[in-house]
């Protein structure tokens, strides 16, 4: 007898809906997006964005000797700062369409890098330039180059994967080294040291 019943609440379980607010939604004020949205209805539900990025790949696969097809994905990242008591929503685009909602750090105030709030060698790869500046504050110098990477996935496949690389410098004063940050399409890849500051 309790092992139907087990089996009964499993499949009760099992068929109820999903809950209301799954890694797939995000809750703006009493609105709610998901995945699968547009951009014009994620923007009409939570507002404009703190923060925003965006970057394109491209798929080229091989039909024939004489014949390819490419096909452009246009992507884009969406930061939402819910303020100290939350954490921020970081939603990603593909061509137009809302793919991914992750989770970031708690929301806050920007700080002043000169303050010494900013531990440069402890930030983690992958914080967008948002989340560096809440940080770190604005950097005192930013320079920007376009790289592209082709990627061979198959013999008639290939992605070609178009990049912003931003530089950032921050001069930290005569007693410290500068500390440049490189980002890849919003996100940070590398912290290295530069000579002494002024």
């Amino acid at each position: 007898m309790k092992a139907n019943s087990f089996l009964s609440l499993c499949c009760l379980l099992a068929c109820l809906p999903a809950p209301l607010l799954a890694d797939d939604s995000f809750r703006c004020g009493t609105r709610i997006v998901s995945v699968g949205d547009a951009k014009a209805e994620v923007l009409l539900r939570c507002g404009a964005p703190d923060w925003r990025d965006d970057w394109s790949e491209q798929l080229i696969e091989t039909l024939t000797p004489a014949t390819e097809r490419r096909i452009t994905i246009a992507r884009e990242v969406w930061l939402y700062d819910l303020g100290p008591t939350a954490f921020q929503r970081i939603l990603t685009f593909e061509n137009g369409r809302l793919n991914d909602i992750a989770t970031g750090e708690r929301g806050g105030v920007a700080v002043d890098a000169s303050a010494g709030d900013c531990a440069f060698d402890t930030l983690a790869a992958a914080l967008t330039q948002y989340e560096v500046l809440q940080r770190c504050g604005a950097p005192f110098f930013s320079d920007a180059r376009h790289e592209e990477t082709l990627l061979v996935l198959d013999e008639q496949s290939r992605r070609v994967i178009q990049k912003r690389v931003d530089e950032w410098t921050y001069n930290l004063g005569p007693n410290q080294f500068m500390r440049i940050l490189i980002f890849e399409n919003g996100r940070l890849t590398q912290v290295r040291r530069g000579a002494r500051g002024e």
